[in-house]
């Protein structure tokens, strides 16, 4: 049987996005997974039911820890001797590729999410394309998650050899008899959120889900919702990022601010949703977002900015609204043409049934199943 490792830079990352994927693939391949030794990792190993080994990885630039790390992924992989090495996210794969090039794995797959390079500057720009070359001249096969990802990919000169999409993008697509509406609102969650936000009848909600820096547009969204009617409300989800936290003036902001409600982190984000009017997405950078395919799931329109991975899943005056990223009046204007929309209803379904047709999760899975056994195939030719 095939063996495959699954390599991500921390568990998150399989307890959400990529969660149920690896057992899946378990049913065909020998599966092992390996990520960073968090409290998270437990839960992997109980969601999964897979073995799992860990190797400390560092998120940030840390070449003294990544040369640590280096040597335990060198370990790990000739330990177990796998066919294929898959790794997601900058720094896992970082890590797995130059380990899987010198271990000799004979397939060695990194998927390209987020690209952090096209907007940053300087000598840090230099040494995320340095690594990110590095990446693709010791893997074998380059997964962009999306169109987007793959022409910055080409536009830098990253590598030279063949990219190509999984499906219609994204990582692991969405389940849309779990992001549905009807099955909240049977539960009444939605309206038990609503009452606890006191919201009036007449109350118009944007959401917002993710994380709380400022590279997902929050001075942008702060700035045009406060030019908003009295009746708009802003539902914001999420934990705030460590790493690049808002400035306390927004912060504050927030805190302060009657019409915005901040409810934190949910690890059930469909009630916000269901209870939610539109979705608002004004980031700077994305690979392939999966809040506007779950808010697209649970028929909720969106107002994203036309940045990568978000213009591949809206469409405008179909599913939602494309706006320039870092403009507050293209994203005042968008937020209020929604405001009075008469078509809110029909732009939802429409956001419903492309995500049924492009991003079903079990459809993903099998497009990664013929994936690996292709890959796999090529070398016993």
């Amino acid at each position: 049987m095939i063996k495959l490792v699954i390599i991500t830079t921390v568990p998150i990352t399989l307890t959400g996005i990529l969660a149920d994927q690896p057992k899946f693939l378990a049913e065909h391949f020998d599966v092992v997974i390996i990520s960073s030794p968090e409290e998270e990792l437990k839960q992997v190993s109980r969601n999964e039911c897979l073995p799992i080994h860990s190797v400390p990885m560092q998120r940030g630039i840390s070449p003294f820890k990544d040369l640590i790390s280096l040597f335990k992924m060198i370990k790990a992989l000739r330990k177990l001797k796998p066919d294929i090495v898959h790794s997601y996210t900058p720094k896992a794969g970082f890590i797995t590729m130059l380990a899987g090039f010198l271990c000799r794995v004979p397939v060695r797959v990194h998927t390209f999410t987020g690209l952090i390079f096209p907007t940053t500057t300087g000598i840090k720009q230099k040494i995320l394309i340095w690594m990110d070359r590095l990446i693709c001249a010791c893997a074998t096969t380059i997964v962009p998650e999306g169109n987007g990802v793959k022409q910055d990919l080409i536009n830098y000169g990253i590598t030279k050899k063949e990219l190509k999409v999984i499906g219609h993008g994204n990582i692991a697509g969405v389940n849309t008899d779990y992001f549905n509406r009807d099955v909240v609102i049977n539960e009444g969650t939605d309206s038990a959120l609503r009452t606890q936000l006191n919201l009036s009848k007449d109350a118009f909600l944007f959401c917002f889900v993710g994380r709380f820096t400022q590279d997902k547009g929050f001075f942008e969204l702060l700035e045009a919702f406060n030019r908003l009617p009295e009746n708009a409300h802003l539902l914001l989800v999420g934990a705030m990022d460590e790493r690049l936290p808002l400035p306390k003036e927004i912060t504050q902001s927030i805190k302060n601010h009657p019409r915005i409600h901040d409810i934190g982190w949910q690890d059930d984000v469909r009630p916000a949703l269901a209870v939610s009017d539109v979705l608002v997405l004004p980031s700077y950078r994305e690979g392939f977002p999966n809040t506007p395919l779950q808010a697209g799931a649970m028929a909720l329109p969106c107002i994203v900015t036309d940045i990568n991975g978000c213009n591949e899943i809206i469409t405008p005056g179909i599913n939602g609204w494309l706006v320039a990223a870092k403009n507050c009046d293209a994203l005042f204007d968008a937020m209020l043409s929604s405001m009075k929309a008469s078509n809110l209803t029909k732009l939802g379904e429409n956001a419903r049934l492309a995500i049924e047709n492009k991003f079903e999760k079990t459809a993903h899975w099998q497009k990664m199943l013929d994936f690996y056994n292709e890959k796999f195939n090529s070398l016993n030719k």
